[in-house]
């Protein structure tokens, strides 16, 4: 998503005309407000020496003080304050000052207090292009599209030699062609783009704005502009390089020139280069990623979507949540991924993705990271995310999806079909094991037993005491001699 420029007028200088806060003295007569005069932007240079010089202590206390970083709330009141005092003491010609209160409540983060200012001013001085510029982008940044577009056109019509607010303008007409494309919105883009760079032909917000007008048109409608985009991305690179300025807008639309060609390498390249010259770029950041992801660097996905998510819009954007869940997922942060992929479907009930990558995740992470017995708990949750996902999504978007559901449920019913199998030829083989086992046990007692009863024989056979042998017969009594003879 393109960013938008909100100003910020402080750096200003009073001694000379005010291009870079809101381009040169306009003409009396807008080229797109069909030919109607309208008045003159109040001009600064033109204010009292007394209110400059009362302007540039205000300004060169504020540049002091901010130059630490960002300022307490304090000090966002008291420079607020000041600025404004300056208006009421000096009129019409001191209208910047009074931007400018609302210009510090903005940058210290009050955007309610910097809208009503911004209303305000308007309402006193309609010909402030400055004031309508930042409210579009407020409006922005709320995806208020259609109120952010009538802003920048104001601002354009009350000034038609503004840069930031035409810029805006034409990249509010470039979002909406690249969502809805429509040859008005990209011709009033190409034209506003190219009536900037005839009046400033360095001008980097233009080329950037011109480049990704043209990409987006041949993304979307004829491959031819690609080229034609990718000579802008060329040509401002060569005029800002003799400035001394890199973009990393180009970089980020060289990158995304890279992945039309399919060459992810130097797509990779570009978006880190572009994330090199400007280390919060949302866009850039947010491209990184997602080819991160594709080349598995998960961890480097995570980090540039974090940065992404600093953006106001990118906070809305269902594709950074959806991209910090999948890293998330494949870091194993489980709980992380769940929480990114709710807080997808908070950014759009009607897409289905965030239902199916849960279900992804319950399916092949979740239900395989159980430890301990089996549960059916989380493929149970993995089905009914892909049940949910069936029944909202539609067409042929999500035709490879659905039948991917389909077969996943099927797949996960298989698994507790079989799951159920095994627990049955388990708890035979255990039934048949513990039948086995028992026969064991009562062969083993039975051998037992009989040993038992021979050691007891045994044992009674020792403790019996010997039987006495019984007692031999007398001799008989010898016969008596007979007498000699004689």
């Amino acid at each position: 998503m393109r960013r938008f420029v909100s100003l910020f007028a402080v750096a200003c200088a009073l001694a000379t005309p005010m291009l870079a806060c809101g381009g040169k003295k306009p003409d009396s007569t807008s080229p797109n407000d069909g030919g109607k005069k309208s008045e003159n932007p109040p001009d600064p240079t033109k204010a009292s020496v007394e209110a400059k010089a009362d302007f540039a202590k205000v300004a060169d206390r504020y540049k002091s003080a901010s130059a630490g970083g960002k300022l307490a709330p304090a000090q966002c009141e008291s420079f607020a304050r000041d600025f404004e005092k300056l208006y009421q003491e000096h009129g019409k010609t001191m209208t910047i000052a009074w931007f400018n209160a609302g210009a510090v409540w903005e940058s210290c983060g009050d955007v309610k207090k910097a809208e009503e200012i911004y209303q305000s001013i308007i309402k006193k001085v309609p010909s402030f292009d400055l004031a309508y510029n930042n409210l579009g982008v407020i409006y922005w940044n709320r995806r208020q599209e259609e109120q952010a577009l009538d802003y920048f056109k104001r601002a354009v019509e009350a000034n038609s030699k503004t840069r930031a607010p035409r810029n805006n303008l034409a990249a509010a007409l470039r979002n909406e062609y690249s969502e809805a494309p429509d040859a008005d919105d990209f011709t009033k883009a190409e034209r506003y783009l190219q009536s900037v760079l005839a009046v400033d032909s360095s001008n980097r917000l233009a080329y950037e704005n011109l480049a990704r007008l043209y990409y987006d048109r041949g993304r979307l409608k004829d491959k031819s502009y690609l080229l034609l985009a990718d000579l802008v991305v060329t040509q401002a690179t060569r005029v800002l390089k003799e400035k001394s300025i890199e973009s990393s807008d180009l970089y980020n639309i060289k990158g995304l020139l890279y992945m039309e060609q399919e060459n992810q390498v130097d797509a990779l390249r570009a978006f880190k280069k572009a994330t090199e010259v400007e280390p919060n770029h949302a866009d850039a950041n947010l491209n990184l990623a997602m080819i991160s992801i594709r080349f598995r660097d998960y961890g480097q996905a995570e980090k540039s979507l974090n940065i992404a998510l600093q953006d106001g819009r990118q906070k809305k954007n269902i594709e950074t949540y959806l991209g910090l869940g999948v890293a998330q997922r494949g870091l194993r942060k489980y709980k992380d991924a769940e929480e990114a992929f709710k807080k997808a479907m908070e950014m759009s009930g009607e897409d289905p993705r965030p239902l199916y990558n849960l279900g992804i995740l319950y399916q092949e992470h979740v239900a395989t990271a159980q430890e301990g017995e089996f549960s059916k708990v989380p493929y149970e949750t993995a089905k009914e995310y892909f049940a949910k996902f069936s029944a909202k999504a539609s067409g042929n978007q999500y035709k490879e999806s659905l039948a991917d559901a389909k077969t996943r449920v099927a797949n996960i019913d298989q698994l507790f079909l079989d799951i159920a199998e095994m627990q049955k030829l388990q708890a035979d083989a255990d039934r048949i094991a513990a039948e086995a086992k028992k026969a064991e046990d009562e062969e083993r007692k039975r051998l037992l037993d009989l040993e038992r009863q021979a050691k007891e024989a045994d044992a009674a056979a020792s403790a019996e005491p010997a039987a006495e042998p019984p007692a031999a017969d007398p001799a008989p009594a010898p016969a008596p001699a007979e007498p000699p003879k004689t």
